[in-house]
């Protein structure tokens, strides 16, 4: 992890922390509060139907 992306998910955790106070307190209604929680979400990498035939988690029985 970089230095910037490092710093990036610091700032994204106290906007968190200082999001989930403000719904706690009543000044954030829970649909807002989910805008916050998505942005803390990890990305999920693409996926190439390749990558999904290779890994997957079901063996052929017959």
């Amino acid at each position: 992890m970089t230095t910037q992306a490092k710093n990036a998910s610091r700032i994204l955790e106290a906007v968190h922390e200082t999001a989930q106070d403000l719904h706690q307190a009543g000044f954030i209604d829970w649909h807002r509060m989910q805008h916050y929680d998505a942005l803390c979400l990890e990305r999920i990498p693409p996926y190439t139907s390749e990558r999904l035939e290779n890994s997957s988690p079901f063996v052929d029985i017959l």
